[in-house]
């Protein structure tokens, strides 16, 4: 009888410290993720190639507002 409980504890201390292991090794690497700092440099990439296509082509891009009386503008070349 002591013999299972010893055994058991044993699985049971096994098992704990695999699951410490395993928590630690997860949050040193979700440090090192940085979602918000890899969103911002993809956009940055995006919005470098359109502005390189736009002076290539002399095209001038505009933005408006939503309800603006503007609703098209045409392309001058």
């Amino acid at each position: 009888m002591v013999s299972v409980i010893l055994f058991t504890l044993l699985i049971a201390v096994l098992i704990f410290f695999y699951m410490r292991h395993t928590a630690r090794r997860r949050k040193k690497h979700s440090a090192q993720l940085n979602s918000v700092k890899d969103f911002h440099a993809s956009y940055d990439r995006v919005k470098t190639r359109r502005e390189l296509r736009d002076r290539h082509s002399g095209y001038q891009t505009y933005v408006t507002k939503y309800n603006s009386t503007e609703d098209y503008r045409e392309r001058s070349e």
